[in-house]
């Protein structure tokens, strides 16, 4: 099965073990019924921010939203930990940080 097809499985489980419909879940995670909907029907890409809303409402982690381990250094789970209240913010101003870290990274790659 395709990667993200097992994750749109484990999000429809993780709402059916709360007992959520999709308006639930849209409340919970701040994403719309709609795009829920056309998630869980494979018609629209799952975005790594959506996925962080749904995991955030779930109260799991993104990689068990995902099913992937990650060797995460200490150091990268601090900035995740001090960066988590990135998930309040507006969509627009959410795009606007991850532009910036890409391109403070692509910066200190061509150092």
């Amino acid at each position: 099965m395709h990667e993200t097809s097992n994750i749109i499985l484990k999000i429809k489980q993780l709402r059916e073990d709360v007992g959520w419909n999709q308006a639930a879940l849209a409340k919970a995670s701040g994403v719309s019924p709609a795009a829920i909907s056309l998630i869980e029907k494979g018609e629209r890409k799952l975005s790594m921010m959506v996925a962080r809303k749904f995991a955030s409402a779930f109260k799991v982690s993104i990689d068990e939203l995902t099913g992937e381990r990650s060797e995460a250094p200490e150091e990268a789970v601090a900035f995740f930990r001090k960066w988590q209240g990135i998930e309040k913010l507006e969509d627009g101003d959410q795009e606007m940080v991850n532009n910036l870290i890409d391109f403070l990274e692509k910066k200190n790659d061509q150092s």
